[in-house]
């Protein structure tokens, strides 16, 4: 049943009171159904200055008949730079484009991680799509910023050096670390030409500009989808 927002407080102070809807219209100075119809539905817009005469017949104020409107608490934003691309497939050469190129998105300020410098980059491939569809931005942090070493179930951005160019190449994968310290980097895709992982030897805590040959770089903290869509197969 359809009442009027105040009717449940009037309810409940006649209950307290002990008092009837006819006695309370009676001691409010307004029509002898005038609170019924408030209580039984049949008036959805009773009179600011009828339903003040029955607050003070009840010995409280307007406000206190009408529900408190819940404080909206405000969603604290932020903006990073997306600075670069990199593949969820094969290895490919991790591009960071002119600055002149970086763009800046807007992502929730993550409490977990304030203070610490995030950036954005485009995942380009089909590797990780059950998680990171193509085109969109994971939000990463650098392991050397966060002062901590992967753990299973993170999400990363690793790199390793091309044994032809001496160049850096990346991708983002999901970390599991053995029990013998073996790391194996998984991707996380529908498509069955992506489900090969990459395997590596136990981390000795060596530099990433050392001569690791791969090595993860940063920790993925979020992921933004510019343009969602919807898929059928």
């Amino acid at each position: 049943m359809e009442r009027h927002p105040s009717a449940a407080q009037i309810e409940e102070r006649m209950n307290a009171l002990g008092t009837t809807a006819k006695r309370l219209a009676k001691d409010a100075g307004v029509g002898e159904t005038y609170v019924r119809d408030i209580l039984t539905g049949r008036s959805l817009d009773p009179k600011t200055g009828k339903l003040t005469q029955i607050a003070a017949a009840l010995g409280c104020k307007l406000e206190d008949l009408l529900p408190r409107k819940v404080a909206v608490q405000p969603i604290y934003t932020t903006q990073i730079e997306v600075r670069g691309e990199v593949q969820a497939g094969v290895w490919r050469e991790a591009i960071e484009w002119p600055t002149a190129d970086w763009y800046a998105i807007t992502v929730p300020i993550d409490m977990a991680y304030q203070g610490f410098h995030r950036y954005g980059l485009k995942v380009c491939g089909q590797s990780m799509n059950k998680v990171f569809p193509e085109g969109s931005v994971v939000v990463v942090i650098n392991f050397g910023d966060l002062g901590r070493v992967p753990q299973t179930g993170d999400f990363v951005v690793a790199i390793q050096r091309c044994s032809r160019t001496d160049q850096f190449e990346a991708t983002v994968k999901a970390v599991q670390i053995k029990d013998d310290g073996v790391v194996i980097l998984w991707p996380q895709s529908w498509d069955p030409a992506f489900q090969t992982p990459v395997v590596l030897p136990p981390q000795d805590g060596q530099d990433n500009a050392g001569v690791l040959d791969v090595a993860i770089q940063a920790l993925v903290v979020g992921s933004y989808q510019p343009n969602p869509k919807a898929s059928f197969s």
